[in-house]
């Protein structure tokens, strides 16, 4: 957790001033460089996440001696790490950024998920963000409100057992979410819908994995090799 580095960043600090990277600005302390600078020491002389982030790459570079560190968060923090990164190759803990050399640190950020009002996603109270346990959850949830509809409508419910209806409630309402989250650019923001996650319609997990259903039916019906039926459409393509 953070708190395991704060007992690194006064060390930390006085290393970065004694190579002259540290100057006041307005009763702060900051790193020069990018802009804005980097606050390391706000005005109150307390410490904010710049301090915790060079203190615990000091510690992954000269205790755990990591070769590369990569760092997955979302677009927002790009800025801050970039600027992390450039006090730490100022500093000499890291090569020059056009030298593909070891140690380096890298960045890799991810859209963020917004809410039907185009808001950060948030839980309901606001408090802060979404589990995803509970974005799982909620998917197998509605899934399996769907699914009892559906085959109540068509006269099917009898047929199915609680144990069926469980397991595929949670293979469409799980692959709903993946699939949501694995098609679209990993830059780019989205809107998290359960309804368009769960339509049958689009292009959405729920849809393919009923057209994929309906292909095993007609290879159970034609009573033909699977494998024979593979090489027949792979003879067709060529």
């Amino acid at each position: 957790g953070e708190s395991f580095y704060n007992p690194y960043i006064p060390r930390v600090l006085e290393e970065l001033t004694g190579k002259g990277l540290i100057t006041e600005s307005k009763g702060a302390r900051v790193i020069e460089g990018r802009k804005p600078p980097l606050i390391v020491v706000k005005r109150d002389g307390g410490f904010n996440y710049a301090s915790t982030d060079l203190a615990a790459l000091w510690y992954r570079l000269n205790v755990e001696m990591a070769e590369w560190i990569i760092y997955v968060t979302d677009v927002g923090q790009q800025q801050h790490f970039h600027s992390v990164f450039s006090a730490a190759r100022m500093a000499g803990w890291l090569p020059d950024q056009k030298e593909e050399k070891y140690p380096k640190a890298s960045h890799v950020g991810f859209g963020f998920v917004l809410g039907a009002d185009g808001s950060r996603f948030r839980t309901r109270s606001s408090d802060g963000a979404v589990r995803l346990v509970d974005l799982l959850d909620e998917a197998k949830s509605q899934s399996l409100a769907q699914l009892i509809k559906r085959l109540t409508e068509n006269g099917q419910i009898a047929k199915w057992t609680d144990e069926e209806l469980d397991k595929t409630s949670e293979a469409i309402g799980y692959g709903a979410v993946k699939y949501a989250d694995l098609k679209n650019n990993r830059l780019t923001d989205y809107k998290f819908s359960y309804e368009q996650m769960l339509s049958d319609k689009g292009n959405t997990a729920v849809y393919l994995q009923y057209a994929h259903a309906r292909i095993c039916s007609i290879i159970q019906k034609s009573n033909k090799d699977v494998e024979e039926l593979k090489m027949v459409s792979i003879l067709s393509y060529l």
